[in-house]
């Protein structure tokens, strides 16, 4: 499955990236040529202008391209691209109950709320409907990639592959995993040989429609441990290996699930299996715990569970906004002490809806807050974390865990281009500027190019701004959002 890129074209002005958990690269005066394949082809900064040309002359000379026909785009001082946000945690069932039930502990939320919505998709124009409206919505809000939990009903679970595939979002689209009798109710729950058979038929039907896997994948979805036999662990361990090596040499079907998510669900966890000293063990005893793991929360963990993610090299979805309203508590993840351990392996979930957003930067925000709350909880030893290792969770370390690292999250020759053009005008700023901008800066800040003032305007997009600041999303090269007014240019 190819999509045809709005390329080649190029943009010239600032480009803003994550290198590192804690290195933030900005590039001023860069030019970034995008093919027609949607890859990034060229990318110059501190670029100046010689002899005269102008940029449509000098752009095929880069390239070594004298016949290029390139279209070049400068962007106005208080414009800069960013890549686009990875959401590493999302129930696109729940997009339309977020806001319900909060302040409910985990498991009695699931039965009073989410267990009865989610059983409606079982009716495929419903989920056609939800599913739509929820890819929409996360690229207006610039999530160009997201990793789904859909609900157990294999149909609605293609349809939202499809959808994805069709509104042009990189996915990982999982069937939720869900047969135990003690565990789930009568009405939503599933037969073990029926949860494994629709998980393959997922496979396969992703496969069918997107055989690269460019744009949608698969991911084996165990709700939790506790909502599933053993022996239903066991067989979606086994199509874990039957498919190591669906998308290539070690590019296989990645596995996600609730991991120490709170207390009441760790208890239960380890009464229900109890060989088990910590959901580590279990995990990697059904073979889904390895560097394809992408474990949602991980606000509890026992030094057992912290040893065997960092060995394992799995990849965590920090959820701080659903960690702090539903659950039963503040069970906010020790992101700090992931990092000084050496796992960057971390990205950031929006977990509609648990979580009340559909927002990346409002989760960035709240990652931040819980950061500046454990600090003080544990006196100190936790220190808070700063606007570069969040934007670094929700823009290269998600490809980190979903082993997109090599394609997308960074502005790399050779990637995709998969961004985001951020405005940052004063909405008031004259009578042909009829963006509808959050109002965060003033002309004033514009007129200084200095890495610092550059450094100010960033912040305070993270810090203030959000979808109205949006002015583009692409994802490999194709447009999804545009917010350009006619004769803006």
């Amino acid at each position: 499955m190819s999509r045809q890129s709005n390329g080649p074209f190029a943009y010239y002005g600032t480009l803003i990236h994550s290198i590192s958990p804690s290195k933030l690269e900005i590039l001023q005066d860069a030019v970034v040529v995008v093919d027609g394949n949607g890859r990034i082809s060229l990318i110059s900064p501190h670029f100046s202008v010689e002899g005269g040309q102008g940029l449509q002359e000098m752009i095929p000379k880069l390239l070594k391209q004298p016949d290029a026909r390139v279209r070049v785009t400068t962007l106005k001082p208080h414009q800069f691209i960013v890549p686009g946000f990875i959401d590493t945690h999302v129930h696109a069932p729940q997009f339309s109950m977020r806001g319900l039930g909060q302040g409910l502990h985990i498991l009695d939320w699931l039965d009073q709320v989410t267990f009865p919505h989610e059983s409606r998709f079982n009716n495929n124009d419903y989920a056609t409907e939800v599913f739509t409206r929820c890819v929409q919505m996360g690229l207006r809000q610039g999530i160009t990639t997201a990793c789904y939990f859909a609900s157990l009903h294999t149909e609605a679970t293609k349809i939202l592959a499809d959808v994805c595939l069709q509104e042009g979002q990189r996915a990982f689209v999982g069937k939720t995993c869900m047969d135990h009798p003690e565990t789930n109710p009568k009405y939503y729950r599933e037969e073990t040989a029926e949860a494994e058979a629709g998980t393959e038929e997922l496979i396969q039907h992703c496969r069918a429609v997107d055989e690269s896997g460019t744009f949608v994948r698969p991911v084996l979805t165990p709700r939790f441990a506790i909502s599933c036999t053993p022996e239903l662990l066991t067989r979606l361990g086994k199509l874990g290996r039957e498919h190591e090596h669906a998308y290539g040499l070690g590019e296989g079907v990645p596995n996600q699930t609730h991991f120490c998510e709170a207390q009441q669900e760790i208890d239960a966890t380890l009464k229900q299996y109890g060989k088990f000293s910590c959901e580590a063990d279990l995990y990697e005893h059904y073979g889904l715990l390895n560097s394809m793991s992408v474990l949602a929360h991980c606000t509890l963990l026992s030094h057992d569970d912290l040893v065997k993610i960092k060995q394992r090299e799995c990849g965590i979805a920090h959820c701080p906004i659903s960690n702090v309203t539903v659950g039963g508590g503040f069970m906010a993840a020790p992101v700090r002490r992931f990092f000084s351990e050496g796992i960057t392996k971390v990205g950031l979930g929006t977990d509609s809806g648990g979580g009340f957003s559909c927002s990346l930067m409002d989760v960035m925000r709240q990652a931040l807050i819980v950061a500046n709350a454990r600090e003080m909880l544990s006196e100190g030893k936790e220190r808070r974390l700063g606007l570069e290792e969040v934007f670094y969770m929700a823009t290269l370390g998600g490809p980190r865990i979903l082993g997109m690292q090599d394609r997308v999250g960074s502005f790399e020759v050779g990637k995709r281009f998969d961004a985001i053009l951020v405005d940052m005008q004063d909405p008031y700023s004259g009578p042909h500027d009829d963006f509808d901008a959050v109002h965060t800066t003033t002309l004033d800040e514009f007129g200084d190019n200095s890495m610092k003032a550059i450094t100010n305007v960033w912040q305070k997009w993270i810090m203030s701004g959000d979808d109205r600041n949006l002015r583009r999303v692409w994802v490999g090269g194709q447009m999804k959002k545009d917010t350009y007014r006619a004769g803006y240019w």
